[in-house]
């Protein structure tokens, strides 16, 4: 089975004026909300939020997000993919994780990750520096779990004894992260983490994985299609003859989105960057179904995470519900090995 996830960047009104209109941006959170309200009787399994700040999303605090869902949902797994751990304190983030545990009775999927060295540089915090807060708090993020009391003693923060409040719902609550490298992903299957790949080909991506599930074995952690994902962008049209418009609005998507985020990072280039060609799954729901399966199965993956990079909500809310009518049951009936 092949479990169906959305993920959200939660972009912000995609017009400069619209975009500092306090009504415009509050209409935009209501349409959103009960977007993702919805997704839930689709069988979505959950939906997966990201931190972004400094311009292109309303989304530099996906807690929120969740903590609202929360309410609203019964059965909608709520994730963070992830919180930027430099922007952070470790033990803030435990806390806070701790706390969603408990609002969402159970439903939270936790995700931390390093960050995007442009956004981070925007504020001065370096790629090194980033590098060490994540580790940082990852280490204290795993020992919360294990026991309300924590110290810790490293290169950014020192502290003994400290206790966090509350404690974990559940005792082995899934943890979560982002890896593009071999290096990143061992350390992720040798912590037992979950973790999630994307932007590159499935050929390119294979030795991550290899080494994800090779440290995991290793380590005597978790191994298998279930403990890792994979994140596509993703455009579904109705009719076949639609086919290639669907994949020019999907790189059209992808450019706007990396316009306004190079934009807000103050770095040009990067709205130039090279789309690998898997990055992109469009056509009919039959045609993206049948690749999302091809390459789940080539990694050996048992969780996807669609993106969809749609300006209009009424055009992303009609490709949510054609996704969770015909390509959601394909998936979850697909064999992985």
């Amino acid at each position: 089975m092949i479990k169906p996830w959305l993920f959200e960047f939660f972009r912000a009104v995609n017009d400069p004026i619209g975009r500092d209109d306090p009504a415009a941006a509050h209409e935009h959170f209501r349409r959103y909300l009960d977007l993702w309200v919805d997704d839930e009787a689709l069988g979505f399994e959950g939906i997966f939020f990201s931190e972004h700040h400094f311009g292109p999303g309303y989304s530099p605090s996906p807690n929120l997000v969740i903590a609202n869902l929360a309410a609203r949902t019964t059965s909608l797994r709520l994730g963070v993919l992830g919180t930027v751990s430099g922007y952070a304190t470790p033990w803030r983030v435990a806390e806070e994780f701790a706390m969603l545990d408990h609002l969402t009775e159970g439903r939270l999927e936790m995700g931390v990750v390093s960050g995007i060295p442009p956004e981070l540089a925007v504020v001065g915090i370096s790629r090194e520096r980033a590098a060490e807060m994540h580790a940082e708090t990852l280490d204290v993020l795993l020992a919360a779990i294990a026991k309300p009391v924590v110290s810790h003693q490293g290169k950014q923060f020192s502290f003994e004894d400290v206790r966090i409040t509350p404690g974990f719902l559940r005792p082995s609550p899934s943890v979560w992260t982002a890896s593009t490298s071999e290096a990143s992903a061992r350390r992720a299957g040798s912590l037992g983490l979950k973790m999630c790949g994307g932007f590159s080909d499935v050929e390119k991506l294979l030795p991550v994985y290899e080494a994800y599930q090779d440290a995991a074995r290793a380590a005597g952690m978790p191994t298998g299609p279930d403990q890792v994902g994979i994140r596509r962008q993703v455009m579904i049209v109705e009719d076949e003859a639609d086919r290639e418009r669907a994949g020019q609005l999907g790189r059209e998507g992808i450019e706007t989105h990396m316009r306004v985020s190079s934009e807000a990072m103050k770095v040009p280039d990067a709205a130039h960057m090279a789309l690998d060609p898997d990055e992109l799954i469009y056509g009919t729901p039959t045609q993206v179904a049948d690749e999302i399966i091809r390459q789940c199965q080539a990694l050996g993956v048992g969780n996807f995470v669609a993106s969809f990079n749609i300006f209009d909500l009424d055009e992303l809310r009609r490709n949510h519900e054609l996704f969770g009518r015909e390509v959601l049951p394909r998936l979850r009936a697909a064999e992985i090995g």
